[in-house]
């Protein structure tokens, strides 16, 4: 079998999936009360306000995907907030929801985890949002005094996501016990096969690891209920459009029913399972057959538009990102071209733009940097280790930089405090006592500010030929790399 054929089965199932549930959804409907109804309604403002309320919901899930990874990894709200959305969009455009493994190939390419821990990221949020979803249905349909097959569906719901959840609760609760029995039933099958399922197995319960933490659990878990009151807010912004009562019971069972229903493997953007289920979800609740279904395309429209431009637009920009993070990766293998930067010799792995202005050291960083070297340096080795320090220190995000000089700002201050004189009027002695103070203190956040500059510095003083000019050859021999002078090199 080709490689092809499961990708044009999927797509034919999705397809034939998609139209059977358009087909029961208009097969009784009155085609002239649907125009009718489209004649009479009043998109403005309620469409653009639903629109608002879905990309609002998006942002909450981005904070909530940075929690889940924030025991493995860094992310900005921002950066998780696309990956969302072009996980998202890929289901908007990709059928049978293949964007949820676009959704964790892009969070393991941004954050560096495996792809099996950021499939298992991604399962979480599906689990944590139908355990939510079925929070919102139980309410809605108690405050509708709704019953029928809508209050089946919740109990049929309740199970199934409960035996899913208690499934991840294993992973939480036990790791080292699912760790011990993947190696045991698979340690028959081969050396591959048993590192395999223990690496996946290790993945999974690090992609868990954010639920083992009382707080993280239990702020993921408000909100992800917050997202589904923003997506409720979608359906109810919808409603006046049509003529309906603003009533959030309603639209929080439309929302349910609609959310749950679309799980079902279907064509993009979830047409036909999408359009049925949230008419059949307004119809239960004594909406007629007609307005129902063109509630349903304008919510649609109002879920699939915004998401598949945002998406699109978020992956064109990181395509690009990464091509030309690609490109400098390529060029660095060429190159073995050696430039003094800021009077350090440095190898040069790609040219990049110059900035227009390069970053000239304060008097501060010079003062700062004298007492951080080693060994009293030269005139030019301090002057070049502080323009290194001042060039790195202005290359960093701007929140990292203010923070830094924030940080300085407080050390300034302390030091004036303490000896009454400014750090750049203090000797040197002193400059380094009180480096070494907060450098070297009891007090962790005073240990992290000085963490940089005295790293980049350091490092500047190595690489500078005249820096090492200054240490004796046995200070040399102790160096961390082996470093010789040409002449010692010669022999």
């Amino acid at each position: 079998m080709s490689s092809q054929s499961p990708r044009r089965w999927v797509t034919i199932v999705g397809a034939a999936v998609s139209a059977l549930f358009l087909w029961v959804a208009v097969r009784h409907l009155d085609l002239g009360s649907v125009r009718e109804t489209w004649r009479t309604a009043k998109p403005l403002p309620w469409v653009p306000l639903a629109m608002l309320a879905y990309l609002v919901g998006h942002f909450v899930r981005g904070a909530r995907l940075k929690y889940l990874v924030r025991r493995e990894a860094k992310l900005q709200v921002t950066t998780a907030t696309n990956v969302v959305v072009v996980g998202y969009a890929s289901n908007n455009v990709l059928p049978a929801r293949l964007g949820e493994l676009v959704r964790a190939g892009m969070l393991a390419e941004r954050t560096g985890i495996p792809l099996t821990q950021a499939l298992t990221v991604t399962f979480i949020e599906r689990l944590v949002d139908g355990v939510a979803i079925l929070f919102l249905l139980i309410g809605g349909t108690w405050a509708t005094h709704t019953a029928g097959w809508i209050a089946e569906l919740a109990q049929v719901g309740a199970l199934v996501f409960g035996l899913a959840l208690a499934g991840l609760m294993l992973a939480v609760l036990f790791p080292t016990a699912l760790g011990s029995l993947a190696s045991r039933f698979s340690q028959p099958l081969g050396r591959r096969a048993h590192d395999l399922a223990v690496s996946s197995t290790t993945s999974v319960v690090n992609g868990a690891a954010s639920l083992r933490h009382p707080l993280d659990a239990l702020i993921i878990g408000v909100l992800s209920v917050v997202v589904w009151i923003c997506e409720s807010a979608m359906f109810v912004a919808i409603l006046p459009a049509l003529g309906l009562r603003l009533d959030f019971g309603t639209a929080v069972i439309a929302m349910s029913v609609t959310n749950l229903g679309i799980l079902v493997p279907s064509t993009p953007g979830f047409v036909g399972p999408f359009h049925f289920f949230c008419s059949q979800a307004l119809m239960a609740q004594g909406v007629g057959a007609e307005v129902a279904l063109a509630y349903a395309v304008l919510v649609h429209i109002a879920f699939y538009a915004p998401a598949t431009l945002w998406g699109a637009g978020a992956m064109l920009w990181y395509g690009v990102e990464v091509g030309a993070t690609a490109a400098l990766a390529r060029a660095a293998r060429g190159s073995a071209k050696i430039e003094p930067i800021g009077g350090v010799p440095m190898r040069v792995i790609a040219q990049l733009e110059r900035r227009a202005e390069d970053a000239e050291p304060s008097e501060f960083d010079i003062a700062l940097t004298e007492a951080i070297l080693p060994v009293p340096g030269s005139a030019e080795v301090v002057r070049d280790s502080a323009r290194f320090l001042a060039g790195q220190i202005a290359a960093l995000p701007t929140r990292v930089r203010t923070l830094y000089a924030i940080g300085m700002s407080v050390f300034r201050f302390w030091v004036r405090v303490r000896y009454l004189r400014s750090f750049c009027g203090l000797g040197l002695e002193k400059r380094r006592a009180a480096v070494a103070g907060w450098a070297f203190g009891s007090i962790a956040p005073l240990r992290q500010l000085f963490r940089a500059p005295r790293s980049t510095v350091l490092l500047a003083f190595y690489e500078h030929p005249a820096g090492l000019a200054t240490l004796s050859p046995e200070e040399r021999r102790h160096l961390p790399v082996a470093t010789a002078t040409p002449e010692e090199a010669h022999g």
